[in-house]
């Protein structure tokens, strides 16, 4: 969060709880390192997205929040974990207000002292919110929000910002937020975690896993049948559209539920976006190398009566 301490707020979901309350709402949140004017701002932009949340509620239609970079990612969760407490109260059909948890973080994250808006030249602290890598992370607001009796709904990504967030912590001489490579990450522990979450404490408990990754949504689904988690339950799958249709198809066609996100806005907004999605997440460059050579499979199969692929 912007601040003008030498402090960095700690944002989570369990201290979100203890300030707020289940039964307040959000309009008694205030953020310690805001002055007062700045906490107004704070009260107007959750005052929007309340209505935002109603509209969705309204017509059952469910907010996942998606995760940014990390200089973004406190006050990103601090609204969320905002919206959550008034929103995914129990026995209203919830949760209605998601978060995202990208696994590719690790403890060490750090952030700039800045003052209204800008970076300002006293030296960098460590964020207390981020001293606790994903797993911990998800481990802690979990837990939190088993205790206050609220639905919670998690969207478990890897994380596409991997390049990007190592090339700012060399430009601002910050420690590199991210794990080593996409291999090291947390998200099959992570994962693992939430499937037994779910398990235990449906329907409470809501997961999507958003990923391109095969050996991913293959660990998924392994887990899911161990743990009895029926395929039209509390657990989804997410792709982008476009990308990896061939996995989306298989886990529709074996009756998981399954999400395409869809990118909306012209040309200009649209196509950045997803050469920057191609280029940071390279599994999915090859899950369209992967899909090629499905289609063309299939192609000849329909074209040619008793084609068959050579083995290799």
């Amino acid at each position: 969060m912007y601040g003008r301490e030498n402090h960095v707020e700690k944002v989570t979901l369990e201290q979100t709880l203890e300030e707020v309350g289940a039964d307040e709402g959000l309009e008694s949140l205030q953020v310690s390192c805001l002055n007062a004017e700045q906490n107004q701002h704070l009260q107007a932009s959750l005052s929007r997205l309340h209505r935002v949340a109603q509209h969705a509620r309204a017509r059952h239609v469910r907010l996942l929040v998606d995760a940014e970079y990390t200089s973004l990612n406190p006050a990103l969760s601090l609204l969320v974990a905002a919206l959550a407490v008034r929103w995914n109260s129990p026995g209203d059909g919830g949760p209605w207000v998601w978060n995202t948890y990208q696994a590719y973080l690790k403890v060490c994250g750090v952030f700039r002292e800045v003052q209204a808006g800008v970076p300002t030249p006293q030296p960098t602290r460590t964020c207390p919110c981020a001293l606790q890598d994903t797993l911990e992370r998800l481990e802690r607001d979990t837990e939190a929000a088993h205790r206050a009796g609220l639905a919670f709904g998690v969207k478990l990504v890897r994380g596409a910002y991997l390049d990007k967030e190592r090339a700012v912590a060399r430009l601002q001489g910050t420690k590199d937020p991210t794990q080593p490579d996409y291999e090291a990450t947390s998200r099959s522990r992570c994962l693992e975690l939430m499937l037994t979450h779910v398990a235990r404490h449906s329907p409470m408990c809501h997961l999507m896993v958003a990923s391109h990754n095969e050996e991913s949504v293959r660990q998924a689904t392994k887990c899911m049948w161990e743990l009895g988690i029926p395929l039209d339950g509390p657990v989804c799958f997410g792709q982008l559209l476009g990308m990896c249709d061939h996995v989306s198809l298989a886990l529709g066609q074996a009756g998981y539920a399954v999400y395409k996100s869809i990118p909306y806005g012209s040309l200009e907004e649209v196509i950045p976006y997803l050469i920057r999605r191609a280029q940071e997440n390279r599994s999915v460059l090859q899950g369209a190398r992967r899909e090629q050579e499905l289609l063309t499979q299939e192609l000849w199969r329909r074209l040619l009566p008793g084609y068959r692929r050579a083995p290799h």
